[in-house]
């Protein structure tokens, strides 16, 4: 497949170490400043939600809230690869070395998610970053989290796949 782009090493490593780093209000009024930041331009902002392109085109990142304050940064960190073997193989692998890249940077992850949809967390006090293989959407997808955020996200995946919701 020609064309197709993921991150590189250094730019893995500068993104997850960025949003690390951050020091902001988790205020969606403050976005267009970490969108500066971080060169990802603002395409459209709701109430609740900022779409970003974030290098990989048209809401290709987002920033989603509720009553004003965000509660994550979602951002596409490969391309969209084909549905066929060769694309899923692409992304599988784009997956797994970034997994190595960011455990050098900021070390083993807290939580390991096998699967067609794998997932790995690195958690820290308040947030936690989250390296997802999206397999319907056929990419890799970073997203910088509240940990109340993800907590509640937990639970209502685990409301679903009891049958309690």
């Amino acid at each position: 497949m020609t064309g197709w782009h993921a991150l590189t090493d250094d730019e893995i490593v500068e993104l997850t170490t960025g949003l690390r780093s951050l020091d902001w209000s988790w205020q969606l009024q403050d976005v267009p400043a970490i969108a500066a930041r971080f060169d990802w331009q603002i395409l459209m902002t709701r109430k609740d939600w900022v779409m970003l392109d974030c290098g990989f085109g048209l809401s290709s990142g987002s920033v989603d809230g509720r009553d004003g304050v965000a509660e994550s940064i979602k951002l596409m960190v490969t391309d969209s690869a084909s549905e066929d073997a060769t694309g899923r193989a692409m992304v599988r692998d784009a997956l797994v070395r970034m997994t190595d890249t960011i455990t050098g940077a900021l070390g083993e992850p807290t939580a390991r998610m096998p699967g067609e949809s794998a997932e790995i967390r690195w958690a820290f006090p308040e947030t936690t970053l989250r390296l997802k293989n999206l397999s319907l959407a056929h990419t890799v997808q970073l997203t910088y989290q509240t940990n109340a955020s993800l907590a509640a996200l937990d639970r209502s995946i685990e409301f679903e796949q009891q049958g309690l919701t």
